[in-house]
């Protein structure tokens, strides 16, 4: 059995996902999410592609219940700690991703070391992380490079070497057991389930839009405009029109392939959906990114999105048509690449006359339904098999 205690953010349960259904597919292992806060089953819920393959393969709950009164939620909580426990000592493993102590992963730290696996949240080899020594944790504290607190548990989960030893030092490995993986969403077995099951969702949720020439997938940002200050203002107008310019030559251009755009969880859709009015062919979406890339010509974001590395992985043509702030540390240090320039194809600079050449190219290329994909199944399996022994 495997339990997993999953935070409010989508990526963690997006991260380890496809390895839960890889054990569960594989090697019969049941699965159990548990979900720290209400807001992250609400996540959970909305995210119907997550959702449904997450009761595939097993049952979530939201730890202490969705009850209002606090003293009612804490029985509660307990009562669930005490039946995890029992688990704990029948044998099941935990898997958590919160660098600093809770309470539930605390306690079954301290009898079950061997068998908590804390995991990293981004199963992408970003380099996001060097920013982090500039900011505070959640508590407020500061941590130098190579002495933050150690994680929980026995084990660690890692898909990013460097970023593993920038955190806690090389030393770790004799601290804790340490597994690499690769990125987890290209994993064979997740794409072919999600390659099955995409006719289903487009059918559901996007009924009678013709994919037989693909789409095109646009990741909304913010474009929202506050007056922070007036450098900031004045980036984020110009996303706004670097927006509007894509809209407008996607119209031109696209011909009868349909524009999915997939919001961010902040994005300003009264502003996106003013601009789409004039416009047809477009369709705001929720289903899951990776559901997406299955028939995805290519990808257009306006600020870097962790969605293009897994389309770069899947072999999806990527492009950042953006801008920038003058006094951004991303700017200064790449101002002719992406923040994600590993993951980019093509990074335009608040240019549309490069952004049009970009799109007109890819759109005269012949569309390959099964698109290239990136094998990974020749990776390092410990971590799955030291998951579901006994």
């Amino acid at each position: 059995m495997l339990i997993v205690f999953v935070t409010n953010k989508i990526i963690t349960i997006d991260t380890i996902l496809p390895i839960l259904f890889e054990a569960s597919q594989r090697n019969n292992q049941k699965i159990i999410v548990v979900v720290s806060r209400e807001l992250g089953m609400h996540t959970i819920e909305k995210n119907v592609v997550i959702n449904d393959a997450v009761n595939k393969i097993g049952f979530k709950f939201l730890f202490g219940g969705r009850y209002r009164v606090r003293w009612y939620k804490r029985i509660v909580g307990s009562i669930q700690l005490s039946l995890l426990f029992f688990a704990g000592i029948f044998g099941a493993k935990f898997i958590h991703f919160d660098p600093l102590p809770v309470s539930p992963i605390r306690v079954l730290s301290m009898f079950f070391s061997s068998r908590v696996f804390y995991s990293e949240r981004d199963s992408i080899a970003h380099s996001f992380y060097l920013q982090s020594s500039n900011r505070k944790n959640k508590f407020g504290l500061f941590y130098t490079q190579g002495n933050y607190p150690v994680p929980l548990g026995g084990n660690i989960i890692s898909y990013n070497k460097d970023r593993l030893y920038y955190y806690y030092g090389h030393k770790i490995h004799e601290k804790r057991n340490v597994y690499f993986l690769g990125p987890t969403r290209t994993r064979n077995l997740w794409r072919k389930y999600l390659y099955s099951k995409s006719n289903y969702y487009f059918n559901k949720f996007h009924k009678g839009v013709d994919l037989s020439n693909g789409l095109i997938f646009v990741i909304l940002t913010y474009y929202g405009v506050d007056n922070f200050n007036e450098e900031y203002t004045v980036s984020q107008k110009k996303l706004r029109n670097n927006f509007e310019n894509t809209v407008k030559v996607l119209s031109v251009i696209k011909g009868d392939t349909p524009v999915f755009l997939k919001p961010h969880h902040g994005t300003d859709l009264e502003y996106v959906n003013s601009v789409l009015s004039e416009y047809d062919g477009f369709h705001i979406t929720y289903l899951h990114p990776s559901m997406l890339l299955q028939k995805a010509r290519f990808v257009i974001c306006n600020w870097y999105s962790t969605i293009l590395a897994d389309a770069y992985n899947l072999g999806v043509p990527t492009i950042e048509y953006t801008y920038y702030p003058n006094s951004s540390v991303i700017k200064k240090d790449s101002i002719n690449q992406s923040m994600g320039s590993n993951y980019v194809d093509w990074f335009v600079y608040d240019d549309v006359n490069n952004f049009k050449e970009v799109v007109n190219n890819l759109i005269n290329k012949e569309f390959n339904h099964k698109q290239q994909t990136t094998n990974n199944e020749d990776q390092d399996n410990t971590l799955l098999i030291d998951l579901c022994q006994s």
